[in-house]
C-alpha cells in the first residue's frame, strides 16, 4: 500500500501523573519517520481491523474540522477522558497522521505504548549500560490501538483492544469514543465461520478430516478468488447436499456476519497464505503438505475409504521426486 504522509503531530500521555503533553507544532518528517510510520499504517489496514461508517451526526466525526493541529488536540482530550478510566500505567504517544492514499485524503489516530529499554552509550565510564526511558517499538509491530477513517466515505478502521476499564474489561475506544458498533475483524470472522461449521458438521455427522480439508478450501477460494467471506457461499460449498446443514450453518452466523465480509481494502495475504495449502498428519507419522489447486484435483490425488474404515491416499502422475 502506498501512503503520501503530509503531517504527523504527536501528544504524549504520561501515565504516572495523568498529563497530556501536547505538542506545539507538527512533526519534521524524515525518510526514515516517514517509512516508520508508513508501516505502522499499513499494519490497520489488516484482517485485524474492525469496519464500519460513521454516520454525519457522529460526535468523534465532528472533532476533525480542517485544523488538523487543533484536531489533533480535541481528540487527544476527547481520549484521554476515556482512557485514564483505564489500568494501563504505560506512556503513549498519540500521533495523529494527515495522509492520502491513492489520492484520498485519510486521517490517523495511532496509540503507541513507549517501552523501556537498556542501550549501550559510548563513552560514558564505568556504566555504558543505561536504561532509556520512551522508546519506540519497531516499524513492524501493530500500534496498541488506532483509528484510520477516509475523509471522503467516513469508512474507518479501528484496532481496539479490551481493556480493563472503570472496573471491567470493555472496548472502551469503539463503544465510548466512537459509539458505533462496527463489523468483527476479518480474522475474528474466519474463526467464527470454522467454529460454527465445525459443529454444524458434527450435529450431521460430517465432521472427518475430508470436511476440515474442504472447509478450508473453501475459505481460501472465497478470500483469494471472490475478495470476500459470503456464509450463503461458504454453506452452499460445505454443506451442498444437506438443505438444513446449509440454513443452520447461515443461520448460526446471521447475527456475527450478517452480511459478506468484503476484503479488497486490506491486507489479507497472511490469511490466504495460510490456507493455500492442506497439511494432513497421518497416523503411521507420515505428513503430506498438498497446495489446494493440487489436493481438489482428482488427477493428482485421490482419496480412498477401505471397507475396514481405514484410508488409502493414491498421488498420481508424478514427474519426479526429490529429497530435500
Amino acid at each position: 500500500m502506498d501512503f503520501y504522509i503530509k503531517k504527523i503531530v504527536i501528544h504524549q500521555l504520561t501515565t504516572d501523573d495523568i498529563n497530556l503533553m501536547l505538542s506545539q507544532k507538527p512533526l519534521t518528517i524524515t525518510p526514515k519517520i516517514e517509512a516508520y510510520f508508513q508501516k505502522k499504517l499499513t499494519k490497520v489496514f489488516s484482517a485485524d481491523a474492525k469496519r464500519g461508517l460513521l454516520t454525519e451526526d457522529n460526535t468523534f466525526l465532528s472533532y476533525l474540522n480542517d485544523d488538523f493541529e487543533t484536531a489533533s488536540v480535541s481528540i487527544a482530550q476527547a481520549w484521554k477522558e476515556e482512557f485514564v478510566s483505564s489500568d494501563s500505567r504505560k506512556t503513549n504517544d498519540l500521533v495523529f497522521i494527515q495522509f492520502d492514499k491513492e489520492g484520498i485524503e485519510h486521517f490517523a489516530f495511532l496509540r503507541i505504548a513507549l517501552k523501556e529499554n537498556l542501550t549501550h552509550i559510548t563513552n560514558d565510564g564505568d556504566k555504558p549500560i543505561q536504561l532509556t526511558q520512551n522508546t519506540l517499538p519497531s516499524a513492524t509491530q501493530a500500534p496498541d490501538e488506532a483509528l484510520i477513517i477516509n475523509r471522503q466515505s467516513h469508512q474507518y478502521y479501528l484496532i481496539e483492544k479490551r481493556i480493563k476499564h472503570n472496573g471491567s474489561f470493555a472496548n472502551y475506544f469503539s463503544e465510548n469514543l466512537l459509539k458505533v458498533k462496527p463489523e468483527q475483524s476479518l480474522k475474528k470472522s474466519i474463526k467464527m465461520v470454522e467454529q460454527t461449521a465445525q459443529k454444524v458438521a458434527d450435529d450431521f455427522n460430517q465432521d472427518d478430516f475430508i470436511f476440515q480439508s474442504k472447509m478450508k478450501s473453501a475459505i481460501y477460494q472465497n478470500l483469494e478468488e471472490d475478495q470476500e467471506l459470503s456464509p450463503k457461499k461458504l454453506a452452499n460449498q460445505l454443506f451442498d447436499s444437506n438443505l438444513t446443514a446449509r440454513l443452520t450453518f447461515v443461520d448460526e452466523l446471521k447475527d456475527s456476519i450478517p452480511e459478506s465480509v468484503k476484503v479488497a481494502d486490506i491486507d489479507h495475504s497472511p490469511q490466504i497464505k495460510k490456507m493455500e495449502s492442506q497439511k494432513l498428519s497421518l497416523s503411521n507419522g507420515i505428513e503430506l503438505l498438498v497446495p489446494n489447486n493440487i489436493y481438489q484435483d482428482a488427477e493428482s490425488v485421490e482419496f480412498i475409504q477401505n471397507q475396514n474404515g481405514t484410508y488409502s491416499i493414491l498421488i498420481k502422475n508424478i514427474e519426479d521426486i526429490q529429497n530435500k
